[in-house]
């Protein structure tokens, strides 16, 4: 089964980039909040197939799937409604109540986390285009790819990766794809 690649752009650069290759287009979506014809972010916390079941009766069109669940994981919910999964992209790592003014933060080791609004992102990005064969087994219907502070150049570079199920030469992570829990 073949996945459709669906973006999420902060700019918008980004999303022209993406609309040239003309396979991600951004679709309307439920931040937090659940509405008919929606598709949900991860934030509505779908981990099994019982919240897939609520959200149909819902009326939502599209389910994300959590970045926590690993592949087995994924594969094993009852898929009564189209579900996509996080497979390219800085997540989300915490909600700040007093954001700072700079972009960036910095740990104590280092390592740079990007701020936009009110939210700090991890410091790398989930890639995992040269592993699609393996997420294809498990019945998702949706990838969505984030762009964060990628410029122009960089989202075409990383849509033709998961176009070609190639790998690309960035700092990234495998997320809990293949964790063992």
């Amino acid at each position: 089964m073949s996945i459709k690649f669906v973006a999420t752009c902060l700019t918008r650069e980004q999303a022209r980039a993406c609309a040239e290759i003309e396979v991600c287009k951004n679709y309307a979506r439920s931040y937090g909040e659940i509405s008919p014809g929606c598709v949900t972010d991860f934030s509505i916390h779908c981990f099994n197939s019982a919240t897939l079941e609520v959200l149909k009766n819902l009326g939502v069109q599209r389910a994300t799937l959590h970045p926590e669940l690993n592949l087995a994981q994924i594969r094993d919910i009852k898929k009564c409604i189209d579900t996509e999964a996080i497979l390219y992209g800085k997540l989300p790592l915490m909600h700040m109540k007093k954001p700072p003014k700079a972009d960036r933060l910095i740990d104590r080791t280092g390592t740079s986390f990007f701020v936009y609004g009110d939210k700090l992102y991890n410091s790398v990005p989930i890639f995992i285009a040269d592993k699609l064969p393996d997420v294809e087994k498990t019945g998702i219907t949706h990838g969505r790819l984030i762009f964060t502070t990628e410029s122009a150049d960089e989202v075409r570079a990383v849509i033709k990766a998961y176009m070609r199920r190639s790998a690309l030469k960035i700092d990234f992570t495998r997320g809990k794809f293949f964790s063992k829990v």
